[in-house]
């Protein structure tokens, strides 16, 4: 192949030297070599490369394509399309590649698999992810983890119970002869304070129960209906699994490499501040509804319970959005006063969805309904 003006192309090279570029012309010596010509203080010099020093590099969206040398050195063209006579191997696919990426068609598939990667690993990767994180972590992490939220409650959240020591004592034995399934937890009574009748479960294998919950229930079989529900959250660790999804996509790299170091630190948090989704609330019913069931324990008293909560629910928000009400024109330093009233109720919310079991909803109500009249069908 001749190697003369004519079958030249203008190339930028850097000799690996020196960072300085190059003018410098490509041509062709045959086959597997190529010749660089190009000036250096006014002296011609010319370097002959093989093809096997070379690697080539495509081109890339606007980025011309390069041949990487030995020692550093480097020859980039200054056009996408390389001329058929330059010796370079795989120089044809390479360009197909080029102008593949750079159609329409093909354009808008990737727009479309990157969304749908995206959402696939948002709604079952990170989930799926979380799950398996929360299986394998060990029973002192667990501890551990669960002990700092349970300390937060304690301190921060709650004060001693009221409740009478023989009442405390006989629910947990009901619970430990008729819920616990082999897997006794932690039952702690606290006075609920500003947030109200709940049942917390935490990953270190307890449950907090609050005075109010007790007090709201008209049965013995209604707090076993809650502790049975909590129970499933425990035994499914829920609360585990929702505050590793909180952690987003670095769950993932959790899941592969199996290094847990760092939830030590952010997971307590996360757990106070993960709110249980749909499906672990419909998981956690059904785990005590047929607990329930097995037990000989009507179900409709859980029913019962949900629909009371619920209820006495909608009618404390009534009555606060009937007092914002009534204060809404007072001077700007009662107002202040309210704001920051409201804030203090919105972060108790916040730890309160967290932690808790979903206020009791029409849906859940009629779950337990229907569970209980299905039962009733098969049962001759």
């Amino acid at each position: 192949m001749s190697t003369d003006y004519m079958n030249s192309i203008s190339v930028v090279f850097y000799d690996g030297v020196v960072s300085k570029p190059h003018q410098a012309q490509l041509s062709a010596v045959d086959m597997n070599s190529i010749l660089i010509s190009y000036r250096e203080q006014n002296d011609l010099r010319k370097k002959t490369f093989k093809l096997q020093q070379m690697n080539f590099i495509g081109a890339l969206g606007k980025k011309c394509p390069v041949i990487e040398l030995n020692n550093d050195a480097r020859i980039e063209f200054q056009t996408i399309d390389i001329p058929e006579w330059v010796p370079i191997p795989q120089k044809e696919f390479q360009q197909k590649i080029w102008k593949l990426e750079r159609t329409p068609a093909l354009i808008l598939f990737s727009v479309v698999f990157v969304v749908a990667l995206g959402f696939s690993t948002l709604k079952w990767g990170i989930p799926f992810a979380s799950k398996v994180v929360a299986f394998q972590l060990p029973a002192n992490t667990l501890q551990n983890i669960g002990q700092k939220a349970e300390d937060y409650i304690v301190n921060d959240w709650t004060g001693p119970s009221k409740l009478v020591q023989g009442q405390q004592a006989q629910i947990k034995q009901e619970y430990l002869s008729k819920i616990a399934e082999g897997r006794p937890a932690k039952i702690i009574f606290r006075d609920g304070g500003r947030i109200g009748a709940n049942a917390l479960a935490l990953p270190n294998n307890t449950i907090i129960v609050t005075d109010q919950l007790v007090e709201m229930a008209h049965s013995d079989q209604e707090i076993l209906g809650v502790l049975a529900h909590e129970q499933g959250h425990l035994v499914e660790r829920h609360s585990l699994q929702q505050a590793l999804s909180s952690l987003g996509f670095s769950i993932l790299l959790v899941a592969v490499t199996g290094d847990s170091g760092d939830l030590m630190t952010s997971l307590p948090v996360a757990i106070l501040g993960a709110k249980y989704s749909r499906q672990f609330e419909q998981q956690a019913d059904l785990y005590a509804l047929k607990l329930m069931d097995k037990k000989h324990i009507e179900v409709s008293h859980f029913a019962n319970f949900l629909q009371r909560m619920e209820d006495e629910e909608l009618a404390a928000e009534q009555k606060s959005d009937q007092k914002a009400g009534k204060t809404a024109n007072k001077d700007q330093q009662a107002a202040s006063t309210a704001q920051a009233t409201s804030q203090d109720h919105s972060n108790i919310v916040t730890v309160l969805e967290a932690l808790s079991s979903h206020p009791a909803t029409a849906e859940r109500v009629q779950m337990v309904r229907d569970f209980e009249k299905q039962q009733k069908l098969e049962k001759p």
